[in-house]
């Protein structure tokens, strides 16, 4: 990977998100290496989806979505032919129900898609989504790309699914969640500041977003 492709980690807090360069995580030894919580302030170390706000408060104003790639038994998956993303939700242990897990991933992840089909007014209502993974034997997270609830190939009833698995012989369900990767190469750090102060539609919004909130018409990311 090309220097340029890499943003080190004294950098990340003025950085842009362009897809697939890498976020060099720190080197200190203790958790405020994670590069996550310094390229997106407020969103934490800890979990798949970082909230930017609260969602009890229901001021969620984006969320970082991070996939490790290291749970068999939970394949996300980035496909590049189609421009979309599998994502499994965080209850992924027997004894909870299904949107009573301790970071609230699952009840956001309802909430967002039950939004994502009710028009213009629930988009308008929709925290952009962050994608980021780790690329195996790299130092650091890679940004994937700007993610929209559902897709216009799934209906409303097959993008977020509640599926049953079993461990140690119990059974549990988590959600299979079905997004979008729009067509954004990059995010300008003018959108992220925008997004944080509540001006999610501002000079910094990219129009593949907007014009998903206003019509709900989806524009993939589709590498041939």
């Amino acid at each position: 990977m090309d220097d340029e492709q890499v943003v080190e980690f004294d950098q990340l807090a003025a950085a842009d998100l362009v897809v697939d360069r890498l976020y060099r995580r720190g080197t200190a030894g203790h958790a405020g290496d994670d590069p996550l919580a310094r390229l997106l302030p407020g969103v934490g170390s800890q979990g798949g989806l970082r909230r930017y706000g609260s969602l009890v408060k229901d001021s969620v104003k984006f969320v970082a979505l991070y996939t490790s790639g290291l749970e068999p038994s939970w394949p996300d998956d980035v496909n590049t032919s189609t421009g979309t993303f599998t994502y499994f939700g965080d209850n992924r242990s027997s004894g909870r129900a299904l949107h009573d897990t301790p970071k609230r991933g699952n009840l956001l992840l309802k909430t967002v898609f039950d939004r994502a089909h009710a028009g213009r007014s629930g988009r308008e209502r929709v925290p952009p989504f962050l994608l980021f993974d780790r690329p195996a034997a790299r130092s650091g997270i890679r940004f994937r790309g700007l993610l929209a609830p559902g897709s216009a190939q799934l209906g409303v009833e097959e993008d977020l699914v509640a599926v049953w698995h079993s461990a140690n012989g119990e059974r549990f369900q988590n959600y299979r969640a079905e997004f979008t990767i729009l067509n954004v190469s990059s995010i300008a750090r003018t959108w992220i500041d925008e997004l944080a102060a509540g001006a999610p539609r501002g000079s910094g919004c990219p129009t593949a977003w907007l014009r998903w909130v206003e019509t709900g018409c989806y524009e993939p990311f589709v590498v041939n």
